[in-house]
C-alpha cells in the first residue's frame, strides 16, 4: 500500500506564501533558458483559464494575459522547502520516494495501521504533519491519496479535490481503474495521443484490447499500460536513501558575472568536496551546483552520473557541460556543491599486490610456502564452482631455445 502527497502548482504556491500580494493574481514560472526565446514553465489556473499553458513563448502568454505576473525560478527556495515536506513525511513513517515532480512523493503504509490507525485516520495525520510545517494559505490545495502501489495512489491523489482524501482498497482496485481517463498512464504522449486517435477515452476502453495488438503497436509500453490500467502491476515505494550528502560553499567579496569566473569556482570547491574525509573512498554519482544570484533569487543545476566516479577530470568536464546549457542568468554572489548520491568504493583491490602477514618473494602469485596469495584462492574457488575444472595457469618455461614451440612452454595448473 502507498500512500501520495500531491500539491499541484508547487513552486507557484511557494511563490504566492512569501509574497504578500499575489493571492489573486495570474502568475507563471519562466524556464531556465537563457537564450532568446524564453517560455513558460509552469501557470497557474488563473493564468491558465486565459490561455496560458506551459511550452508558449513569453511574448504570446502576456498578449493572452496582459496582468500576468512573470517570476524567475528559484530552485533552491522550492529545493529547501521540498526537504521540509521530505522531513514532515519521514518523522511519520521512514519509507519515503521522491519523484520527478517537486509536490509529489509517496508514502510506503505497510504496517502502519497499527500505530496510526485506519487509513483515513493516516490521512489525517499526514495532512496535520503538512500543515505544520508550512503556512496555511499555501497548503490548501494539498491532495493525499491511499491505494495499492504508487500508480494507484497517484491516480486517486489526482481524481481527489483540492485539500481532498481519496481511499482505495485492493478489491476496488480493478473496477476504480476502469473508469479513470486514458492520460492518466505514464507512457509517451504520442502513445496516448494514438489511443484517442482510436476513440479509447478511457482505462476500460483499454482493458478491452487484445494484449498482443497492445504489444504490437505500442511494444513494452502497450505491456506496462495494460498491466496498470488491470491493477496487475503494483509497484511498491522505494525509500530514499539518506546518506549524509557532503556540502562546501563559497562567498564571493563582489559578485562574479563572466562564466571563466564561475568555472575556477567551480573546480577550486570540486577540489575541497573530494577531499573530505566523509567521502571514505566512496566514487560520487549525484551532484548539485547551486547560487545565488545578485539583486535576489537563485540558480541551480542537478545532475546524476549514469557511472559513478571520484576522477575530477570527468566530474569537472561533466558540471561545464551542463553549465554550458544552463548558464546563470545573473552574476553569482555565492556558489555551493553538494555530493547528495554516492557509488560504490572507488578503491579496487589489487590482487597481485602484498598483503599483511603474508610473505612472499617479489612479483610471485604464490606465498614462501607455495600457496597462492589468498585473494587468487577465493578468486579460484569462486571460478572452479562457477566454470568447473581447472581455470587458473602458470605459464611454466621448458626449453625456451628449442626449434619446435611446444617444448618451448607449458601450462601448469594452480592448485586453489
Amino acid at each position: 500500500m502507498a500512500l501520495c502527497v500531491w500539491w499541484p502548482g508547487f513552486e507557484l504556491q511557494l511563490e504566492r506564501a512569501r509574497t504578500p500580494g499575489l493571492e489573486r493574481l495570474p502568475l507563471a514560472l519562466i524556464d531556465s533558458n537563457t537564450g532568446t526565446r524564453r517560455s513558460i514553465e509552469q501557470a497557474c489556473p488563473f493564468a491558465m483559464v486565459d490561455g496560458v499553458h506551459p511550452g508558449i513563448p513569453i511574448s504570446q502568454a502576456v498578449a493572452l494575459c496582459p496582468s500576468l505576473v512573470l517570476l524567475e525560478q528559484d530552485p533552491e527556495f522550492y529545493d529547501a522547502a521540498r526537504q521540509r515536506l521530505l522531513e514532515a513525511l519521514r518523522s511519520w513513517s521512514p519509507v519515503v520516494e521522491l519523484s520527478g515532480d517537486r509536490g509529489r512523493l509517496f508514502i510506503g503504509v505497510d504496517g502502519l495501521d497499527r500505530l496510526y490507525g485506519s487509513p483515513a485516520e493516516q490521512l489525517s495525520n499526514v495532512r496535520l504533519r503538512v500543515q505544520r510545517r508550512f503556512p496555511p494559505g499555501s497548503v490548501s490545495d494539498v491532495r493525499f491519496a491511499y491505494a495499492p502501489g504508487k500508480f494507484a495512489a497517484r491516480v486517486a491523489a489526482r481524481a481527489a479535490g483540492p485539500g481532498g482524501g481519496s481511499i482505495v482498497s485492493p478489491h476496488e482496485l480493478a473496477s476504480y481503474l476502469s473508469r479513470q481517463p486514458i492520460d492518466v498512464l505514464p507512457v509517451p504522449p504520442r502513445m496516448i495521443r494514438r489511443l484517442k486517435r482510436l476513440g479509447i477515452e478511457r482505462l476500460d476502453g483499454l482493458i478491452a484490447l487484445p494484449e498482443p495488438a497492445l504489444v504490437a503497436q505500442f511494444g513494452a509500453d502497450g505491456r506496462r499500460a495494460l498491466a496498470w490500467a488491470t491493477g496487475r502491476r503494483i509497484d511498491p515505494v522505494r525509500p530514499e536513501p539518506r546518506a549524509r550528502p557532503i556540502r562546501v560553499s563559497l562567498d564571493f567579496s563582489a559578485p562574479i558575472g563572466q562564466l571563466e569566473r564561475v568555472h575556477a569556482a567551480f573546480d577550486q570547491l570540486l577540489g575541497k568536496a573530494l577531499e573530505r574525509s566523509r567521502r571514505s573512498g566512496r566514487s560520487v554519482q549525484g551532484i548539485r551546483l547551486g547560487a545565488s544570484l545578485e539583486d535576489g533569487g537563485s540558480w541551480a543545476i542537478r545532475a546524476v552520473l549514469k557511472d559513478p566516479t571520484t576522477r575530477a577530470g570527468r566530474l569537472r568536464a561533466f558540471i561545464r557541460s551542463r553549465i554550458a546549457l544552463s548558464p546563470p542568468p545573473r552574476a553569482v554572489e555565492a556558489l555551493r556543491l553538494e555530493f547528495f548520491r554516492f557509488g560504490p568504493s572507488a578503491v579496487q583491490s589489487d590482487l597481485f599486490g602484498p598483503k599483511r602477514n603474508v610473505l612472499r618473494a617479489n612479483g610471485a602469485i604464490e606465498t614462501e610456502d607455495g600457496e597462492l596469495l589468498p585473494p587468487l584462492q577465493e578468486a579460484s574457488r569462486l571460478l572452479r564452482l562457477r566454470l568447473g575444472g581447472g581455470v587458473l595457469y602458470r605459464v611454466l618455461e621448458l626449453q625456451p631455445d628449442s626449434r619446435i614451440p611446444e617444448r618451448r612452454h607449458a601450462l601448469l595448473e594452480l592448485a586453489s
